[in-house]
């Protein structure tokens, strides 16, 4: 148990009045009461012992509009919540039932938020309580900030708010996207669900639920209920979202977050507000993982793919990705492609701001031509596992739905480059 948290000195507390035969810190006469109290500080303390991982700084000069016993709830409740990292979101007791889908997205997003990979310390950035506010009807806001010292300097690495609810043995915890967007509209279109602050886009809006289905059919999945937010930028798209900073995206303007549950999706949608409103190379990466677990996911199929139906970094379409491809091959005919698919997966055809990579430029040539054979992405391909020194699953895979093994390889890259 850490000195820097304050629970230690409720849990001496208590046990002081234990000894000492007082009720002052259980707080009534009623031998009932006093049991429950005791039960849930012994709840607590149970709760607290289990819990791995790190465990929530509470700074003792901060105001925490709590009773003693509550502190001690939250605390627990707080620690067993950054603890379970979000990987039973859907079960965990603390979360807000009906908020399973935003609450995730935001917990995926505080996942490693402890790390310093520079310094490979796991636990470097320490998990503060900065701010708890009274919002009434036992609902508190909170806001969590992950912070260290660097080079004797003080360094925030993430700040999150939150919101929670006071129950009977503990407190339940949700994203404040709902309540941050309470005064949007919304419009159904199929089956998506837009909010939107003013005024909707009926052509963005009709372009992306018409290339949500072309990927759909290509993955052959159902295209499931959606729920899509539409932000201005990739800033606000974070702080509905609850996330007050996040070193992570540093001069990042334009992006999205998501989550998938229960076969729903939520997005939360920050590309440019007046110019794009979705990007066409990771909307199939999103659509792929409703479909599959992202474990089983074989990464350069996967960008190859997404080359093919959604060209690359919002600037090229799959024909520029082709001719640059067949350029780079025109000028390298002595190209070894099964060396550098073995050995160099990361090696660019195009550099510059915004590379493009040879392996996935091969992977979207197998995918054209399965694709024209079945009319649908390679899912066996797709589905192979994730990439492993010499990529045998990858190639027994590859042989079974196109007959190219290692020892073609060569010769079919450049069939296909012809083709």
């Amino acid at each position: 148990m850490k000195d820097d948290n304050q629970w230690p000195v409720e849990f001496d507390k208590f046990f002081n009045s234990i000894n000492s035969g007082s009720d002052t810190y259980i707080g009534s006469h009623n031998p009932l009461d006093h049991m429950k109290r005791i039960v849930t500080i012994i709840i607590c303390f149970l709760t607290v012992l289990s819990t791995q991982g790190q465990h929530i700084v509470i700074p003792q000069n901060l105001k925490i509009p709590l009773d003693s016993a509550q502190k001690v709830q939250l605390s627990s409740s707080l620690n067993s919540f950054i603890s379970d990292g979000g990987e039973q979101v859907s079960t965990t007791f603390m979360i807000l039932p009906g908020t399973e889908r935003e609450t995730g997205l935001l917990i995926n997003e505080m996942k490693g938020m402890g790390k310093n990979a520079q310094l490979k310390d796991d636990q470097f950035y320490k998990p503060y309580l900065t701010n708890i506010t009274d919002l009434g009807k036992n609902t508190y806001g909170l806001q969590i900030s992950y912070m260290g010292v660097l080079n004797g300097a003080p360094v925030v690495h993430a700040s999150f708010k939150l919101l929670t609810q006071f129950k009977a043995i503990g407190f339940n915890f949700y994203s404040p996207l709902k309540e941050n967007t309470g005064g949007w509209k919304t419009k159904v279109l199929g089956s998506i669900t837009y909010h939107y602050k003013d005024t909707l886009s009926m052509t963005d809006a009709k372009a992306y639920r018409e290339r949500i289905a072309l990927y759909d059919k290509k993955l052959n999945a159902p295209t499931g209920p959606m729920d899509v937010y539409y932000c201005d930028n990739f800033t606000e798209a974070q702080q509905i979202a609850g996330i007050d900073y996040k070193q992570d995206y540093n001069g990042i303007a334009w992006n999205e977050l998501a989550k998938a549950d229960g076969g729903k999706l939520l997005v939360v949608n920050g590309w440019n507000s007046y110019k794009v409103r979705f990007d066409t190379h990771d909307l199939f990466h999103e659509r792929l993982r409703l479909v599959v677990k992202a474990s089983v996911i074989n990464r350069p199929v996967d960008e190859g793919c997404a080359y093919l139906y959604g060209g690359s970094w919002g600037v090229y379409k799959w024909p520029d990705i082709l001719a640059l491809f067949k350029k780079y091959a025109d000028e390298n005919l002595n190209t070894d492609w099964l060396s550098i698919y073995l050995n160099e997966k990361n090696k660019n055809f195009v550099g510059g701001n915004t590379p493009l990579k040879i392996s996935y430029a091969i992977n979207a040539l197998i995918a054209r031509r399965y694709d024209k054979a079945h009319g649908v992405a390679p899912m066996p391909l797709l589905t192979c596992g994730k990439v492993e020194k010499g990529d045998e699953n990858y190639f027994k895979v590859l042989e079974s739905i196109s007959g190219i093994n290692k020892a073609n390889f060569n010769t079919e890259v450049w069939r296909l480059i012809r083709e």
